[in-house]
C-alpha cells in the first residue's frame, strides 16, 4: 500500500504540478476567444508541428515548400492521410530515431482495441499538455482546483486476490480516492459507498462501464452515493448508461473523447454538446473519397503538441459530423454530432460480474508480437483470446497474456488462446474488440449501436 501511495504521489507531482495548472488556466481563459484569434493560435501551433515533422524521413520533402500562412490548406493539399497500418509498417520513416524510443521520451502503447496494437512516442512537454487539457474539462464539469475526486478507472489499487476492505486508496497528495474497479460488486458496494461518503468528493471520474455498474448497485441496494458531476472517458457512453448514472447520483455526466494517438480531444459541455478542442489538435472530417465534408465522415487529426513524433492527418476508426449551430455555452470550439466509435460488448467473469472492456486493455499493453486481437466470451465459463500473430510472436507472448489476465483483470476467469490468420471486421467496417458470443448472456449493452447522438 505504501509503495502504491508513493507511486501515485510521484505521478501527481510530475503531471499535476503548478506548470500544468497554469497551462489549464490559460486554456480556460482562451476558450471563448473570437474564432479568428483561435485560428491564429492554431496556425502558429500547426507551423511548429509541420516543422518538427520534417525531421522525420516521411515528411522531409515538405520543408522547402512549407509556408508561414495557409497551413491548413497546405496540409490538405500536400500531406496524404495516414492510418494505423501505414504507421505500423513505416516505423523507419514515421518514427523518430529509427523507431527507437529515447529514455527521456514517453512511450504510449495501445492495446489493439481497434484491431491493431500501436506504440507512439511522446515528448515530456506533450504529457504535461495532455494533463492540462484534462484539467480544463474537469473544470467544465465543475471541478475546482484541489477539490476531491473519486476515481473509478483501471488503476490496480489493491491486489486482485484481496477479499476484504479497503478496496480503495486515498491519495492525499492528489485529493483522489482511487476505487478498485476489479473489486466492485454487490457484496463490496455498501462498504465502497461508505468510503465515498466519508471521503466527501463531489466529482466522479470513471470509465462509463464502471460508473454504470456503481450506479446500478447504488440503485439496486439503495446506497446513498451522490456527486455534482461525473466525468467519463475511454469507452463509448451509451444513452441508457448515461440515464442511469445521472439518476442514481443526481449528477450530470460530462463525456470526454480521446485516444492514445492524441490527434483529437472532444469535450462535452454543460449543454451536452461535444466540442473538438481546437487548441489540442487540428481535426478534419473526410468523406469516403478523402474530401472534407459537412456530412458524416471519418475523423482525421493532426497533433499540435507532440513535437517528438507529430502525426499528420492521422485517420481514426471513428466517424462523426460537424454541427455548425452555435453552442449556448459560448465556447468557440467546433461541435460534432453522431460520434460513432469502437464497438465493445459486455462480458462476465465466472461469478457473473461484468468486466470493463477498458480494464481488459491492461492485459494487452506491452505484449509484443500481436498484430490483431479480439476478446470473446464464448460460454458462461470461458473466454477466448483470439490473436493474429505478428513479427516477434512466441509462446512467451501467450503465457504472459494469460498471466496478465489473471493478475490485472480478474482472478475469476477461464481464458484460452486461439491463434487466427485474421479477425474480420463487421460488415459496417467497424471492428468489435470485445464480443459477447455466449447465447445465454445476461441482458446487457451487447449488440447495441455504439453511438452518441448529440
Amino acid at each position: 500500500m505504501l509503495k502504491q501511495q508513493i507511486r501515485l504521489a510521484s505521478r501527481h507531482l510530475l503531471r499535476h504540478g503548478i506548470w500544468v495548472r497554469n497551462r489549464a488556466e490559460g486554456l480556460l481563459a482562451r476558450e471563448r476567444d473570437p474564432l479568428v484569434n483561435i485560428e491564429v493560435q492554431v496556425e502558429s501551433a500547426l507551423f511548429k508541428t509541420l516543422r518538427a515533422a520534417t525531421r522525420l524521413p516521411a515528411y522531409r520533402d515538405l520543408l522547402p515548400k512549407l509556408p508561414r500562412q495557409g497551413l491548413r490548406k497546405f496540409l490538405l493539399d500536400e500531406v496524404p492521410v495516414l492510418d494505423k497500418a501505414i504507421l505500423r509498417d513505416g516505423r523507419e520513416i514515421y518514427y523518430p530515431n529509427h523507431g527507437r524510443c529515447m529514455p527521456w521520451w514517453s512511450s504510449g502503447k495501445t492495446s489493439g482495441t481497434t484491431g491493431m496494437p500501436l506504440e507512439v512516442f511522446r515528448s515530456f512537454d506533450s504529457v504535461l499538455w495532455e494533463q492540462a487539457f484534462a484539467y480544463q474539462h474537469w473544470q467544465w464539469a465543475g471541478h475546482a482546483p484541489k477539490s476531491r475526486q473519486v476515481v473509478l478507472r483501471g488503476d490496480l489499487v489493491v491486489p486482485i486476490e484481496q477479499r476484504h476492505p479497503p478496496y480503495w486508496l486515498n491519495d492525499r497528495v492528489a485529493n483522489c480516492l482511487y476505487i478498485s474497479t476489479r473489486h466492485l460488486n454487490e457484496f463490496t458496494a455498501p462498504v465502497i459507498a461508505d468510503a465515498i461518503a466519508d471521503f466527501g468528493a463531489r466529482q466522479l471520474r470513471a470509465y462509463p462501464s464502471a460508473a454504470y455498474v456503481l450506479a446500478r448497485l447504488a440503485s439496486d441496494h439503495q446506497l446513498n452515493i451522490t456527486f455534482d458531476s461525473v466525468q467519463t472517458s475511454s469507452e463509448c457512453l451509451y444513452p441508457a448508461q448515461r440515464q442511469l448514472i445521472e439518476q442514481a447520483f443526481g449528477a450530470q455526466v460530462f463525456d470526454l473523447y480521446g485516444m492514445a494517438e492524441r490527434v483529437a480531444f472532444g469535450m462535452e459541455c454543460e449543454h451536452g454538446r461535444m466540442h473538438m478542442n481546437s487548441h489540442y489538435a487540428h481535426v478534419e472530417i473526410l468523406d469516403a473519397a478523402g474530401r472534407p465534408t459537412e456530412g458524416v465522415g471519418q475523423l482525421v487529426g493532426t497533433t499540435l503538441h507532440n513535437l517528438v513524433m507529430p502525426l499528420l492527418r492521422y485517420r481514426l476508426n471513428d466517424s462523426a459530423q460537424w454541427d455548425r449551430r452555435p453552442c449556448p455555452c459560448g465556447r468557440s470550439y467546433p461541435v460534432i454530432t453522431g460520434l460513432v466509435g469502437k464497438i465493445e460488448e459486455t462480458v462476465f467473469d465466472l461469478d457473473g460480474r461484468e468486466v470493463s472492456p477498458s480494464v481488459i486493455t491492461f492485459a494487452f499493453k506491452g505484449i509484443e508480437g500481436i498484430a490483431k486481437s479480439q476478446v470473446a466470451q464464448v460460454a458462461r465459463d470461458r473466454w477466448e483470446l483470439r490473436l493474429v500473430p505478428g513479427p516477434g510472436y512466441a509462446e512467451d507472448c501467450a503465457r504472459k497474456l494469460l498471466s496478465n489476465m489473471t493478475e490485472l483483470v480478474s482472478a475469476r476467469l477461464n481464458t484460452s488462446i486461439c491463434l487466427c490468420e485474421d479477425i474480420p471486421n463487421l460488415p459496417s467496417g467497424k471492428f468489435k474488440w470485445v464480443t459477447q458470443e455466449w447465447p445465454e448472456a445476461p441482458r446487457s449493452f451487447a449488440g447495441k449501436k455504439d453511438q452518441h447522438v448529440r
